[in-house]
């Protein structure tokens, strides 16, 4: 095509791309945060940018429902799977990418396999063994399945990341009598920041999300996370509309600041990870 045989046409075209491609992604978040401030009379009125506003959503929201609850709930179990995934994935990727055996890699392949399986394959047998150790309705039951969803793939990743580091740096580590933790710690992580990052961001934005293991696991209305606490304005008969947007807003919000701040590392620990594997 001719159009595509100047630089500068082409050019255009891409740029018209990534911003057809922006818009197409962003919209989602505009409608909802619009939506959650515009007035009750208003909402489904279809208009992109209503003439009336109200704070009524949010009101609802931090006034009759226990939202802090949620996010504290939600907080402290994200934070404690990102924390344990990131020290076991460090650990078990290091252990595979550098001390390669058979039993290595054969336990390198079934740690890949079982990510493979949906998380609702084990949702009957983790509720089963939960219940029989009295964890069920407990955020310590729901980490710990947690855990067993997000740990294989950041292994995975990261022994990816950590296998582009050059031997030669830890060798120098161990010639000038560094410990093997002491490598890690000193050599191969300050290297492989971006991996650590990208797989911190992995898990806690998995652990933000959760849905099905909560709804399994959690009854106790003290015990639900903020994604129950967002489903729960959806009845069989009725949808409470305001809450939900403004519910939805908030969940947005942590992930979104998280990802602006980390967007760079989480790129370079993505892309390195595809690269060897």
């Amino acid at each position: 095509m001719k159009i595509l045989e100047s630089k500068t046409n082409r050019r255009v075209l891409l740029l018209l791309a990534i911003l057809a491609a922006t818009v197409y992604s962003a919209f989602p978040f505009y409608w909802l945060f619009i939506s959650s401030i515009t007035a009750p009379s208003q909402l489904f009125s279809g208009a992109l940018f209503p003439s009336a506003f109200s704070a009524e959503s949010y009101v609802q929201l931090f006034s009759a429902t226990p939202i802090f609850t949620w996010l504290g709930n939600s907080i402290l179990v994200a934070v404690i799977v990102t924390a344990l995934t990131v020290v076991v994935a460090v650990l078990g990727a290091y252990s595979l990418a550098f001390f390669p055996t058979r039993i290595g890699q054969a336990a390198g392949q079934l740690i890949l396999f079982t990510y493979m399986f949906p998380g609702v394959v084990v949702v009957v047998p983790a509720y089963t063994l939960l219940s029989r150790l009295g964890l069920v309705d407990n955020l310590v039951g729901l980490v710990l399945v947690e855990l067993v969803l997000t740990v294989p793939f950041c292994i995975w990743m990261l022994r990816s990341f950590f296998l582009q580091v050059p031997k030669e740096l830890l060798e120098a580590g161990r010639i000038d009598g560094a410990s093997r933790m002491r490598v890690l710690w000193a050599i191969l992580l300050p290297v492989a920041r971006p991996g650590v990052i990208a797989i911190a961001v992995f898990s806690f934005i998995f652990s933000w999300n959760e849905y099905l293991f909560p709804l399994v696991l959690i009854n106790a209305d003290e015990g639900k996370t903020l994604p129950l606490g967002v489903a729960g304005f959806m009845g069989n008969l009725t949808v409470q509309w305001g809450p939900l947007l403004a519910s939805g807003v908030v969940a947005v919000i942590p992930v979104l600041v998280l990802f602006l701040f980390l967007q760079r590392h989480l790129v370079e620990g993505l892309m390195a990870g595809a690269v060897k594997g």
